[in-house]
């Protein structure tokens, strides 16, 4: 149990940081603009958010990394919110869509590192 409370807090602390100091953002949310410019990335955000209500989190991830444009911040900004959204699950949600506490961390730091982020904790 306290491993866990620790790897939550560890991977709200990472996405934050880089909400903060690569996004320029207090959050670690995505809210979708509805403009023309961000409409594949506002498109995957509801496509990534109906694949988590469905317990598919290896599908969304697979996805995350293949829609994402490694050009625009936007889609790590997608990111951050997606690895956020997923540490705020129970073990229990995490275990019945086949993933664990630990790749969540693991996803965002390897997610960010895909947009040149690297943050150790």
């Amino acid at each position: 149990m306290l491993k866990d409370d620790f790897v939550i807090r560890q991977t709200d602390a990472l996405a934050t940081a880089i909400a903060h100091l690569v996004l320029r953002k207090s959050g670690t949310d995505y809210t979708p603009t509805g403009q023309a410019a961000d409409a594949e990335a506002d498109g995957l955000w509801f496509t990534l958010d109906q694949l988590i209500r469905a317990g598919e989190f290896d599908a969304a991830e697979d996805l995350l990394y293949e829609k994402s444009d490694r050009e625009d911040l936007r889609y790590l900004e997608l990111g951050v919110a997606f690895y956020a959204h997923l540490n705020q699950l129970s073990d229990r949600e995490l275990e019945a869509g086949d993933f664990t506490r630990e790749e969540v961390g693991e996803g965002l730091r390897d997610f960010a590192e895909e947009f040149g982020v690297s943050l150790q904790m």
